[in-house]
């Protein structure tokens, strides 16, 4: 099986304002194994009342505009470790995350994370096979302990979407009034598309999740 994306998304991230905050390199944030191949997110540092500004949870986005000869938007998403040293409105990162951003100190804007995406490596990947839409898989499996994440969807390596209401590991062409795989442009439209099952196999490249709170 080759290397799997997952995408999860926090059902309970209702948009929210970004909030300006300062970045800085601590040489106290650890680097994270993983972050560079998109196996792991990176760790900041920030301090609860910036968190609750933030309304956040465990997960933050900070975005930078990067200059250069043409300039860049930078987002990148971290795991949160609340640390009441660390002044308001501050962020500490380690130097491995900021070398994206193009800089060790910066002004930037961070708002709560909607969504991310990692990489499962093939040995780990292997252990979703057989999982089905809709059952709950432990977030330690992404490095991310604590979570349960729960599978809503996903595609294979041609591009079809999987479905619940396609039973088994399989590819089949089936009449669909809606999506995935067909959005209806006329009231009552339907098609046949060809679309995934609904459990995960070998031929699944990318696999949708969601949080369980």
């Amino acid at each position: 099986m080759a290397d799997l994306k997952v995408v999860v998304s926090d059902p309970e991230s209702a948009p929210s304002r970004a909030i300006k905050v300062k970045v800085k390199v601590s040489d106290s944030v650890p680097s994270t194994t993983g972050y560079k191949e998109g196996r792991a997110l990176p760790l900041c540092r920030i301090n609860d009342s910036t968190r609750r500004k933030l309304n956040a949870d465990r997960f933050i986005t900070i975005s930078r505009i990067k200059e250069g000869e043409k300039k860049e938007k930078v987002k990148i998403t971290f795991r949160v470790e609340v640390d009441n040293s660390v002044p308001e409105d501050i962020i500490l990162v380690n130097k491995e995350a900021s070398e994206r951003f193009g800089s060790e100190e910066f002004e930037g804007e961070a708002f709560r994370a909607k969504s991310f995406q990692l990489t499962l490596d093939s040995s780990t990947a292997q252990r979703l096979i057989g999982t089905t839409i809709g059952q709950e898989i432990e977030g330690n499996l992404l490095g991310l302990p604590g979570l349960k994440l729960k599978v809503t969807g996903g595609s294979d390596d041609s591009g079809f979407p999987m479905r619940a209401d396609v039973t088994g590991a399989v590819k089949k062409r089936i009449l669909v009034s809606g999506p995935p795989g067909f959005h209806p442009r006329k009231r009552g439209e339907r098609r046949r598309r060809t679309l995934r099952g609904n459990v995960i196999s070998p031929k699944v490249v990318q696999v949708n999740t969601i949080i369980i709170r």
